[in-house]
């Protein structure tokens, strides 16, 4: 028909009648793009590896053996991830004392490690309130049980002194089901705004600020996985008040 095209491939059409130029180019095929693999160091071990060093920095000085126990990891594999990190210049040795090179990008390289990687595969459920007044007033004064813990909205309202009013609700757990339903008074809905996710190992540890909430890292992922402009304004707060050694 003659109509002038150029593709990304390198295919061509462009007639110039008064240069009395053709320029053809035809049978180029578009590359093939394959599935993008995530370094070995962002994958789940080593995504639960660097949330135990991010939550707590002394550990980076710590054994393996050590690294391997507050990770739940295998012992042999925390020496590839160590080094993985340093392949891809996020960690360096200094004298030999391990240090990040920015502390910063590794935050947010684990936390779109662990939004495209962990969490998808953490299978959670969702649930609505028995009494919808509960998601406004109550859920706070909801007894939970020592392997439970607040996430992302409730645990930035906790954490922040009620700085944010939490629309949806997420809860890490590994109680069974009944259990849950029975504490929280739940009942399941696939639209609900409570979603409940098995947290990863160590999660539910010690040295989290509030017994009610998860680590302030955790909080920060969740709130910025949600891509909402409230959401990581909150989780900027979060960061400078608890997070401030990640800068």
């Amino acid at each position: 028909m003659g109509i002038h095209y150029l593709d990304t491939a390198g295919n061509a059409y462009l007639r110039m009648p008064a240069a009395g130029g053709l320029i053809l180019i035809r049978g180029q095929r578009q590359p093939t793009i394959g599935k993008q693999v995530q370094h070995r160091a962002f994958q789940p071990a080593g995504v639960q590896l660097l949330y135990q060093l991010l939550r707590e920095p002394a550990l980076l000085q710590a054994s393996y053996r050590v690294l391997a126990e507050q990770a739940q990891v295998a012992l042999g594999s925390v020496s590839v991830l160590l080094r993985g990190l340093q392949q891809l210049e996020l960690l360096r040795d200094e004298g030999g004392k391990r240090r990040w090179t920015n502390p910063s990008h590794v935050l947010h390289r684990w936390v779109a490690a662990y939004g495209e990687v962990v969490r998808p595969r953490l299978h959670g459920q969702c649930y609505r309130w028995l009494d919808a007044n509960t998601a406004r007033q109550g859920w706070q004064d909801l007894e939970l049980g020592p392997d439970m813990a607040w996430g992302g909205e409730p645990a930035a309202h906790l954490l922040l002194e009620g700085y944010l009013l939490p629309e949806y609700f997420t809860l890490y757990t590994a109680a069974p089901r009944g259990e849950i339903m029975r504490r929280l008074r739940l009942v399941p809905d696939e639209a609900g705004k409570v979603e409940v996710l098995p947290p990863m190992p160590m999660t539910l540890g010690p040295g989290r600020p509030l017994p009610q909430a998860v680590h302030p890292l955790l909080a920060y992922a969740d709130l910025y996985l949600t891509a909402e402009p409230r959401n990581r304004e909150v989780a900027h707060l979060l960061h400078e008040r608890y997070l401030s050694y990640l800068t």
